[in-house]
């Protein structure tokens, strides 16, 4: 169960999310067995050095959250989802940022972990105007869990930024992913979105030189026993509607942009791909930058590649808060990844743990840095890119710590 500090914060060991399964089912029976555990009593625990719980107390134990996760399940199995936002007019989703603009992104931060609040602690560090989450809180995405590791303190860092507009961007966004909708997204719809006054799960945020448009890939995940058989990982139809009539309605407009979603198109460690989050993407992906993803526990880069004839930048920055398995391996050769961070930060449960972290995007006129940084605070790579004159081109500017990353083509490829 999670501890406690001295302020009350909630915090999960390591060992108790790692290997959080991408299960509805499974999902919430952690929610549930963390639930129940929480309640019982602790006086026994004050009375001297600790005794093997008596099987009465194990059977109780064991009914208890059984039952509870067999409510939870059977009531998201047929509760209805919550329903999904769009903007009404004149509201249009798009909102002006400055021209000078910092962004923090990470994904895969709502654990309660250690790591995590020491990734959150780096990104009040750089002192962002704008912080996006992409996704995840853990388990199952409840009201409770939200409020536990996304909302109360110490919650997710806010940037500065104050909209002084309803068409102005805010300092703070939060997209939908997986384990919000094992829930049905009661803690998303219900509690995140409200507490940070937006809108829908889907938004563009733009300036004179740049375009940062973030996505919804969760909302239809499968909430069943095992999402391995049916997977329905895509794009709502209110979301691709939107893509087309209001994004990228000016064909003109050759603003790059800055791709965000929870669920990868490709991969080169894990099995899964979501070529339909893709496939609805081909018809923009000329006039995509960088694509950042999450989902993967993991930080990752891959030279240009895609699938049915789209190609992207990809950056995976799944490593916001889960522990990093740095035993797996590359799987698949024929998709370019360029690099990964496979340093070893702890041992848990007798295996090998890495770091986690985000990236930092400074967004200066025409041009954008990228800075990946650790939950320590380190620099590991930068990237520069530049638009001037429909062109874009990109600069890799390795620091002390790149050199500790995973090589596994030419650092160009990465910039190319």
């Amino acid at each position: 169960m999670p501890a406690r500090t001295a302020a009350g914060t909630k915090v999960r060991a390591p060992e108790e999310v790692k290997g959080v399964p991408r299960s509805g089912a499974l999902s919430l029976w952690r929610t549930a067995k963390e639930e129940v555990v929480e309640r019982m009593p602790a006086a026994a625990a004050m009375e001297g050095p600790p005794k093997p719980p008596r099987m009465r107390d194990r059977v109780a134990f064991f009914s208890k959250s059984v039952l509870k996760w067999v409510v939870k399940f059977v009531s998201t199995l047929f509760k209805r989802t919550r329903p999904y936002r769009t903007y009404e007019a004149p509201a249009t989703g798009m909102f002006v940022m400055p021209d000078r603009v910092s962004i923090a992104l990470a994904s895969d931060w709502g654990t309660g972990t250690a790591s995590a609040y020491a990734v959150g602690d780096a990104i009040r560090a750089v002192n962002p105007d704008i912080t996006i989450h992409m996704g995840d809180v853990y388990y199952s995405g409840t009201r409770e869990e939200y409020r536990d590791y996304f909302l109360d303190e110490p919650a997710w860092p806010h940037g500065s930024l104050v909209a002084s507009s309803a068409s102005d961007a805010a300092g703070t966004y939060a997209l939908n992913a997986n384990h919000e909708m094992y829930s049905g997204g009661e803690g998303y719809f219900e509690e995140a979105l409200p507490a940070l006054k937006q809108t829908a799960s889907y938004f563009c945020l733009h300036n004179a030189h740049w375009r940062v448009v973030a996505l919804d890939t969760g909302y239809h995940t499968t909430r069943g026993v095992m999402i391995v058989f049916k997977n329905d990982t895509k794009l709502h139809k209110a979301n691709i509607e939107w893509l087309e009539k209001t994004v990228f309605a000016d064909s003109g407009d050759r603003r790059p942009v800055i791709l965000l979603s929870h669920h990868q198109w490709f991969s080169a460690f894990d099995k899964h791909e979501y070529r339909k989050v893709g496939d609805a993407l081909l018809p923009y992906l000329d006039r995509v930058a960088l694509w950042f993803w999450g989902h993967e526990h993991r930080l990752a880069g891959y030279a240009p590649f895609g699938l049915r004839g789209g190609v992207v930048r990809a950056r995976c920055i799944g490593h916001g808060g889960m522990p990093v398995d740095v035993a797996e391996k590359v799987e698949r050769t024929d998709r370019p990844v360029v690099f990964h961070d496979e340093r070893e930060a702890e041992i848990v449960d007798g295996e090998r743990v890495g770091f986690c972290g985000f990236a930092h995007l400074r967004l200066e006129g025409p041009e954008c840095v990228v800075e990946y940084i650790d939950e320590k605070q380190t620099v590991l790579l930068r990237e520069q890119w530049v638009h001037r004159e429909g062109r874009l081109t990109g600069t890799l500017v390795k620091t002390p710590a790149s050199s500790f990353l995973a090589w596994h083509r030419p650092e160009t490829d990465l910039v190319r």
